[in-house]
């Protein structure tokens, strides 16, 4: 089995119109799309933005004569107090793939223009405050996306990070460890908001707890995007000795080769 992208985005999510069609031209062997689940979402006038299940699945036959596999993703940005909801949904509709995501604080997307007026330190200790206690606490789930999110509008730098947060941060990769749950490389991160410096000083912190689960994902919400920035991913990996990652199949997690390109 090749690696296949494990963070995407389509038509079922509030923030992309893009297509299933669209990235199927490429005939993935595996395909899973992993729409946003978000609660009182505020990047969405803080509506309930929940992916309709049941056009996945029509997506799915739609293409079912395609050699292609489907799977059901989701990804679920998690605010502490909404877990019963999230849990109740998830009894009802399960996914072979669940990314879990910090994106907002129940009053604002760590990406909105807000916390361009909050002191820097502020907005950072409440998001990884946030994510440990996801961690600690979220009884689902299979991969950490995009550590450093709610960093993005912020001018920060590896060393402060290390200085500041390495303490909790080690506690935030002991908790997904012991989860067994896999940590993201994120495409945007690399690309579009420049984070590859947080990337190189959290991988090795995350090895040197015994974390060997390892994930890329491009993040796309065009399909000109899928796949995006493996290679580069791939590359600081190796760099780190790392030559597989983990694919997540609900309870199953297969190890396979990075890819070359």
């Amino acid at each position: 089995m090749n690696y296949y992208d494990q963070h995407l985005h389509t038509f079922l999510s509030f923030d992309s119109e893009e297509r299933f069609e669209n990235y199927l031209v490429q005939q993935p062997a595996t395909f899973v799309a992993t729409d946003h689940f978000d609660l009182k979402n505020p990047a969405h006038a803080f509506q309930d933005d929940i992916p309709d299940y049941e056009e996945l699945l029509r997506q799915q036959q739609k293409f079912i004569s395609q050699p292609t596999t489907f799977l059901k993703g989701i990804e679920i940005g998690v605010v502490p107090g909404q877990e019963s909801k999230i849990y109740d949904y998830l009894a009802t509709y399960p996914y072979d793939l669940q990314l879990v995501s910090i994106h907002q604080n129940g009053q604002f997307d760590y990406m909105d223009d807000i916390v361009l007026t909050k002191d820097k330190y502020t907005i950072m200790d409440e998001y990884f405050q946030q994510m440990e206690r996801v961690t600690e606490d979220f009884k689902a789930g299979h991969i950490l996306t995009h550590f450093e999110y709610g960093l993005r509008r912020l001018d920060v730098t590896s060393h402060e990070v290390a200085t500041r947060y390495e303490e909790q941060l080690t506690r935030i990769f002991k908790n997904i460890i012991a989860k067994n749950w896999g940590l993201e490389l994120n495409a945007k991160s690399f690309a579009k908001y420049q984070n590859a410096q947080l990337y190189e000083y959290a991988v090795p912190l995350y090895q040197n707890l015994g974390g060997k689960l390892f994930t890329l994902g491009s993040d796309a919400h065009i399909a000109s995007d899928f796949r995006n920035q493996f290679s580069q991913m791939g590359a600081m990996l190796k760099k780190f000795g790392v030559t597989e990652l983990a694919l997540f199949q609900n309870k199953e997690i297969k190890l396979v080769p990075i890819p070359e390109s």
